[in-house]
């Protein structure tokens, strides 16, 4: 068994590369094929140049004006449209004979499962007769290769170029503090001022998340950071306490600044809208994640948190 676990997962990686074949090939242009396949030109250029080292055959003539499989490429063409057809009858299969039984494991972090996607994943599941949800709310970035994940969001583009990412929506923040910090601290009325306070760093899967506080950059929190945390809800807690300036997600903070235990600190200064992601392994999914998937799309938007 164990032996064949490197060749199952060479032959997933193949998969999604023939994927991204056969849409290049029918749309005859990498930048078409990347708008299609919703990722950047860049990303599906190299992933093809990789196919074509691995196979040690080139698969396309490109000029300036269009692109062309090459005769060599032609038969291998038409049965990697047969391979996906036939991906795709059999996940139509498995996703009808499943209708009534089907459960879908969702990853995603904690705040934006407890804040945010929860609730409307679970509007969606109280719709659909025998539809079981497992939700798993992690901190850490799920590997859709190996753990039993259907289906993950994630705020940030994922480092994983083997996945699908469809971004479903952004992710509004701000810059919030206590009343009670602000006056006991020096005013803030530019960004370089961050720089003289206490500010609350987040712990992301990649290192601390950097700021971009109008034209002022840094790598993480600026300032005096005596905490970090991995969750969003904890720096909300502790800037609620008065430790600092936190960096936060604002419908986080939305009921703190009604109750006035937070105050928007530079609100005139523009800070990071994040994107919001739903990622499977594969670009062949079955109707009913496809399904969730839109409707979690047209709730964020009705909630303002999606695109418009």
């Amino acid at each position: 068994m164990e032996d064949t676990m490197p060749k199952m997962k060479e032959s997933w990686e193949t998969l999604a590369d023939i994927a991204l074949f056969v849409e290049v090939a029918k749309t005859q242009s990498f930048a078409r094929a990347a708008t299609r396949l919703e990722m950047p030109p860049s990303t599906l250029s190299r992933r093809i140049n990789q196919m074509e080292k691995r196979l040690g055959v080139q698969l396309f003539q490109r000029t300036t004006r269009n692109v062309a499989l090459t005769s060599i490429a032609q038969p291998y063409y038409q049965r990697c449209l047969e391979v996906l057809a036939a991906a795709e009858r059999a996940q139509h299969q498995l996703a009808s004979s499943h209708a009534q039984q089907s459960k879908i494991r969702i990853a995603m972090p904690v705040d934006l499962g407890v804040e945010i996607l929860g609730p409307i994943i679970a509007d969606y599941a109280s719709q659909r007769s025998g539809l079981r949800i497992d939700f798993d709310l992690s901190a850490r970035a799920v590997d859709l290769y190996r753990d039993p994940i259907d289906l993950a969001f994630r705020i940030g583009k994922p480092m994983d170029e083997r996945v699908i990412a469809r971004k479903i929506g952004s992710i509004a923040s701000g810059l919030y503090a206590a009343p009670k910090y602000l006056a006991n601290h020096s005013k803030i009325t530019k960004s370089s001022d961050l720089e003289h306070h206490h500010c609350l760093n987040l712990q992301t899967s990649q290192g601390f998340m950097a700021w971009a506080v109008g034209t002022q950059h840094w790598q993480s929190a600026p300032g005096q950071c005596a905490f970090a945390a991995n969750s969003v809800g904890l720096l909300r807690t502790l800037a609620e306490r008065g430790l600092g300036i936190a960096l936060l997600p604002s419908h986080i903070v939305q009921s703190s600044v009604e109750q006035k235990t937070l105050v928007q600190v530079l609100a005139h200064e523009a800070t990071p809208q994040w994107p919001l992601y739903a990622i499977t392994a594969s670009r062949i999914i079955s109707p009913e994640l496809k399904q969730l998937i839109s409707f979690v799309k047209i709730a964020l938007v009705k909630s303002a948190l999606g695109e418009v």
